[in-house]
């Protein structure tokens, strides 16, 4: 029997997931440690060496390689010659990105070990598995609060599961509703939403960037950043319709759901909004997020296309001199 696999993905945290199922496959009742290791790429005598040692105390011993594509680019002939013919006492474990699913070794590999999927889900599975969760804590969440985490995260499953823990915490069994996932999964975010758009109302291309990097060096993804700045916009959208209706800062901070304070700081942005910049903005976020989800542009290239759409709408502004970003993760 094929005791051996491959987690193959781009998801970090369900990848991750899967290395701990399969584990806890053979370790039951927990444990383990003695015959479970976690190996190096790069290290192949390690690696050879521990699915050639009888196992300790349990039936099998679990070995781990993460990043596993190091491993074909060096040692291919020796991972899959011993796969040919595995060790009836060891179980190997593979993990590596979705790219590995292009090499040359991919189609020979998944005839020798059993292939588990860990690709990024789709929004759509996102929402799922949040309703899930609260429902498994016999805790209740709004609809609305379910699509914000989406839409403020995207598909960072890591993140969302962080945010999750605290929103538990936070709540005390009480519903969640979309004003307690605005106050706590975005507080971090805000300010630095208010810096960005700042740098580009003011044509400050270089400023703008330059917050773009500082969020890349902080391990935010191309689609939460967006997801914060159509967060952003949903707010201006939401105090123009109320001041079209005739309301005053006290009526919008009710139709907001926010504090007088805080909303009299949302009124001094909404100023530098006309309907129709608006209009165009959502228009261009909505573009970026259908060319992202189509895959005709890659993540980080759509964000820094659409923050150069945004500048460019700002007179003074020389789009042939945009600073050139930091990769993000």
């Amino acid at each position: 029997m094929n005791e051996n696999y491959l987690i193959i993905g781009d998801d970090d945290y369900l990848r991750e997931t899967e290395e701990n199922r399969i584990k806890e496959r053979f370790f039951p009742s927990g444990g383990g440690d003695l015959d479970h290791s976690v190996c190096s790429p790069d290290d192949i005598d390690t690696i050879m060496d521990s699915l050639g040692t009888i196992p300790f105390l349990a039936g099998k011993r679990v070995v781990l390689v993460r990043e596993a594509q190091g491993l074909f680019e060096r040692f291919a002939d020796t991972i899959l010659s011993y796969l040919e013919k595995p060790s009836e006492t060891s179980v190997l474990i593979l993990s590596t990105a979705g790219s590995f699913g292009k090499s040359k070794y991919y189609r020979r590999l998944s005839g020798l070990v059993k292939i588990v999927k860990a690709d990024k889900p789709a929004p759509s599975t996102i929402k799922s598995w949040v309703r899930a969760f609260f429902k498994k804590e016999g805790i209740r969440i709004s609809p609305e609060a379910v699509e914000l985490i989406v839409e403020l995260k995207g598909t960072d499953t890591f993140g969302i599961k962080a945010e999750l823990d605290k929103l538990i915490c936070f709540s005390g069994g009480e519903k969640i509703e979309a004003g307690h996932v605005e106050q706590l999964v975005g507080r971090s975010m805000k300010e630095t939403v208010f810096k960005l758009v700042d740098a580009i109302n003011a044509g400050d291309a270089g400023w703008a960037f330059e917050i773009l990097n500082d969020l890349y060096d902080q391990k935010k993804h191309p689609h939460e950043i967006i997801g914060y700045l159509g967060w952003y916009m949903r707010i201006m959208q939401k105090i123009a319709l109320l001041s079209g209706r005739g309301a005053g800062p006290e009526g919008i901070a009710a139709g907001l759901g926010y504090s007088p304070a805080y909303t009299r700081r949302l009124l001094g942005q909404a100023k530098k909004y006309s309907v129709g910049r608006i209009d165009r903005w959502v228009s261009l976020l909505l573009e970026t997020d259908r060319d992202i989800k189509t895959g005709r542009k890659q993540p980080a290239l759509a964000l820094e296309m659409l923050l150069a759409s945004f500048l460019q709408f700002h007179p003074g502004v020389e789009l042939t001199a945009l600073p050139i970003r930091r990769n993000p993760i």
